[in-house]
């Protein structure tokens, strides 16, 4: 397939130009979770990312939300944390979890300090896996991190910017309809 070359895009009116429709599953939970996203998509309200995800998984219904993150992002995963434990139980994990060492992996340093903590992505898949998460965010995980996190995690995992929450600050958001 070479979709972003195709300058017709007659799909968008019927045309298959694949031969996997017959293959494609859409029953059960596939179905609603695709009813939810056209609905998302077709509605006219302007929502972020964040909003999107509660409805989506509220909808879907979702209990436990886990927030795999950077550290260098713990602010806006607070607050990600904060206005998800409104509806659902919540549960995060920082990128340097359980505190590997980049030596014993053989991992240049940064810095001369005496200790410096690697980025466990894998570590973070199977906290949240353990805390037998519905949907896992990722937020602020750089890449091959957030490659590793989606390939060990059980749960469906979306990313979610942090360039997106900084604009939020404090704000109280309701996400009710």
């Amino acid at each position: 397939m070479q979709c972003a070359l195709c300058r017709n895009k007659e799909c968008l009116i019927g045309k298959n130009c694949s031969v996997i429709k017959s293959g494609l599953d859409y029953n059960g939970d596939n179905l609603k979770s695709i009813q939810i996203s056209a609905w998302l998509e077709s509605d006219s309200s302007k929502r972020t990312n964040l909003e999107e995800i509660v409805i989506y998984s509220k909808r879907l219904g979702y209990k436990k939300i886990g927030i795999a993150f950077c550290v260098e992002h713990e602010r806006e995963a607070r607050l990600v944390y904060d206005i998800l434990s409104r509806y659902f139980e919540v549960f995060s994990v920082c990128c340097k979890v359980c505190g590997l060492e980049k030596k014993s992996l053989d991992i240049k340093k940064i810095d001369d300090s005496e200790y410096e903590a690697v980025c466990n992505p894998i570590g973070q898949a199977l906290l949240l896996n353990n805390d037998q998460t519905d949907l896992n965010i990722m937020l602020g995980l750089k890449t091959g991190y957030d490659i590793l996190f989606v390939k060990y995690s059980d749960a469906p995992s979306i990313s979610l910017s942090p360039l997106e929450l900084s604009c939020l600050g404090d704000s109280e958001i309701d996400f009710i309809e």
